[in-house]
């Protein structure tokens, strides 16, 4: 049950820190440095990328039945589903005039992201 309450941490500080960047710090930041500039934009697909697999990594069991293959490989799932969707939103504004704007950097840190979660889970699972 620990193990669902850290999961469920790392979803809720993760879209807390995306509202914060999103809403908040972004568009506030008045400086010129160019790597703030650079994480700035890109935090808004990273820190998703984390807490999005998180969420369902422990929702699976919930919904799934420990026999079935959705629950076995729901490491697998939950960042398949995340990186599917947030690449996909991704995509969704290129071809989406008004939307926002496309950007392979957004990708990679959404990639990063659920990299860095299934790291985060295997330090987890493993004690």
């Amino acid at each position: 049950m620990k193990k669902h309450f850290l999961y469920y941490t790392i979803f809720g500080i993760s879209f807390f820190l995306f509202g914060l960047v999103q809403s908040y710090i972004r568009p506030s930041y008045v400086g010129g440095n160019d790597l703030v500039i650079y994480f700035l934009g890109v935090a808004p697909n990273f820190f998703p990328g984390i807490g999005i697999p998180s969420f369902f990594y422990v929702s699976i069991p919930e919904v799934f039945k420990s026999n079935s293959s959705v629950y076995k490989n729901r490491l697998k799932w939950s960042v398949v589903i995340s990186m599917v969707g947030l690449i996909g939103n991704e995509f969704i504004a290129k071809y989406t005039p008004g939307r926002g704007v496309f950007d392979w950097n957004d990708i990679l840190w959404t990639l990063i992201g659920g990299s860095l979660f299934i790291l985060v889970n295997k330090l987890v699972e493993k004690e």
